[in-house]
Parts: C-alpha cells; structure tokens; sequence
C-alpha cells in the first residue's frame, strides 16, 4: 500500500510541505465542513500550546500543531501561507523599525528602552500605519 502523503517531497520547507499534505488531504475528501471548524481547531491547538507552556509540556509539539492548523487555515481561504508569514514578517520588521528610530531620537538604544516603552511604541507603529492607510 502506498500513502497519499509520501508523495510529498520531505526536502520542501515545512510550511510549503504542510500545504501540500493539506492539500491532498483535502482532494482525498478528509477536509473541515466549514471555515469556523477550522478556527475552532486552530483555537484549540493555540490553547494546547498554552496549557504546555504552562505545564513544561511538549511546546515544540503544541507549537507545531498550532503551526499546521494555521497553514490549513491558509489553504480554505486561498492564501499562500509562506507569502502571509512573509508580510507579517515584513509588516514586524518596519514596526520594529519605528521603534528603533524612536528610541535614537531619544538618545537611546532601543534596549535601553523600558519593555512598557517599547510596547508603547510598537503600538504608535500600529496606529500610524492605519491612518497611512486611511488618507
């Protein structure tokens, strides 16, 4: 007997080789009825996580779950997961950025700067973004 899913090249990046498994799960008929049953999964995997972080349980494993619960979140809306983390990675960097410049027109470092201060800021990037957005 062979598997469906050995197909799938070991050597593709993780996230690109969960889509692809999703995917052909997906075609072999094993597939969420809905969008909110993919959330809830998603839910569910994130509070797992929290339950081993709180516990000194499996993290890396939660984290995995977790991990391809999102990717197959991607898949029932048509994203490419890899492009979505890609922008969210892009979207942290500017972000960081404001903070970073922030802090050297104070005179600082930015890890001179107290976490609240950070956070502060982190925030001020988020909300200058949207009014960019809004004009």
């Amino acid at each position: 007997v062979t598997s469906t899913m050995g197909t799938v090249a070991r050597s593709l990046p993780s996230m690109w080789r969960a889509d692809k498994i999703i995917g052909k799960a997906v075609k072999a008929g094993f597939k969420w009825r809905t969008s909110d049953e993919a959330l809830s999964k998603l839910s569910e995997e994130t509070g797992e996580l929290q339950a081993a972080a709180a516990s000194d349980g499996n993290i890396e494993e939660e984290l995995g779950d977790t991990l391809f619960a999102a990717v197959h979140i991607a898949q029932i809306y048509g994203i490419d997961p890899e492009e979505a983390l890609g922008k969210a990675t892009d979207k942290f960097i500017s972000r960081f950025e404001y903070v970073e410049n922030a802090a050297s027109l104070r005179g600082l470092k930015i890890n001179e700067l107290e976490y609240e201060d950070m956070l502060r800021l982190y925030s001020r990037s988020k909300a200058a973004e949207k009014g960019e957005k809004n004009e």
